[in-house]
């Protein structure tokens, strides 16, 4: 009896265990879409700041602002039960997370005007390489061939989709504030990570609204610029910020979900989605031509992403 009992249970255990695989997979599918679409919206507002007159700060700081605001609102009518009170130290990680992309967002946003969007992105993009080096070592994530292999793809991907870019005279400061964007965006991944407690409209309002805390501070101490002198000055433009603002919100609110439930580096490799789509973007909406070895990039980009996520679910 004692024997038959323990086969039952093993089969038991079994089935169990091919109920839950299949959950898992699809959670981390459905992860990996809201990922994707937060990033395809986040490659469209370089595209959607071209049409915007105000200068980089006072762009960022709109676009945070409502942001915060509509995150709030969100947070107002969920009647969902905070957890920051309860963890304090999660909540400190996911501030600090949102000084970082206020950081980020500040540095790219001045790249834009002086590289480019594609490129400036592309720059930005370093930050995925950054935190898949440390992996290892932040979060105990063990390095597969099939990952490595991946990465490869896309980053050689990202180079020849922004390639021409390379060839023509670039501004200095331009590509220095696209790499120090990448530095504060994989700081802003990191940080994120340490925060498991904390989710959904939460985590993200907590975030949006440090990233505008730390905007405002910065435009008034650094520049003298005020909320209400640049609500003046966005009069005619406030179209296409509040659009932006929105893009924002949403498009966070998938990124942490998404982030939340995939493991580091996937989320460095699905993130290449994103100059992938600022340039595929650019080149529907402001008329830029994608030549032949940009599209082999982009190629490269969806293959890479794609075999790194699946190849080794499927034997």
């Amino acid at each position: 009896m004692k024997r038959s009992f323990g086969i039952v249970g093993s089969q038991a255990a079994v089935a169990q265990g091919f109920a839950i695989q299949p959950t898992r997979d699809r959670t981390q599918v459905a992860a990996a879409g809201m990922l994707i679409a937060a990033l395809v919206m986040a490659g469209s507002n370089g595209i959607i700041a071209s049409g915007i007159s105000l200068p980089s700060l006072q762009t960022v700081l709109m676009r945070t602002v409502i942001a915060a605001l509509a995150l709030g609102l969100m947070l107002a009518t969920s009647r969902a039960r905070l957890k920051a009170p309860e963890h304090k130290k999660e909540a400190g990680f996911v501030a600090l997370a949102g000084a970082s992309l206020a950081a980020t967002w500040l540095f790219l946003f001045e790249a834009y005007e002086y590289v480019g969007v594609g490129l400036s992105t592309v720059l930005m993009y370093c930050a995925p390489i950054i935190v898949m080096v440390l992996s290892p070592i932040v979060f105990r994530e063990s390095l597969s061939k099939t990952k490595v292999v991946g990465f490869c793809a896309v980053v050689l991907g990202a180079a020849l989709v922004n390639g021409v870019a390379l060839q023509g005279g670039m501004s200095a400061y331009g590509i220095g504030c696209g790499l120090a964007s990448a530095l504060c965006f994989a700081s802003m991944l990191i940080l994120n990570k340490k925060a498991s407690h904390i989710d959904g409209v939460e985590k993200v309002f907590i975030e949006i609204a440090s990233a505008a805390l730390v905007v405002m501070l910065y435009s008034l101490i650094c520049h003298g610029v005020t909320l209400q002198m640049v609500l003046v000055e966005a009069s005619s433009d406030m179209l296409p910020l509040l659009a932006l603002g929105l893009s924002t919100a949403i498009g966070n609110f998938f990124y942490l979900k998404g982030v939340d439930k995939l493991s580091m580096q996937s989320v460095a490799v699905l993130g290449y989605v994103e100059p992938l789509a600022a340039v595929g973007l650019g080149a529907l909406v402001l008329g830029e031509t994608l030549l032949p070895l940009q599209l082999v990039g982009a190629v490269l980009i969806i293959a890479g992403a794609v075999y790194s996520e699946v190849s080794h679910k499927v034997k």
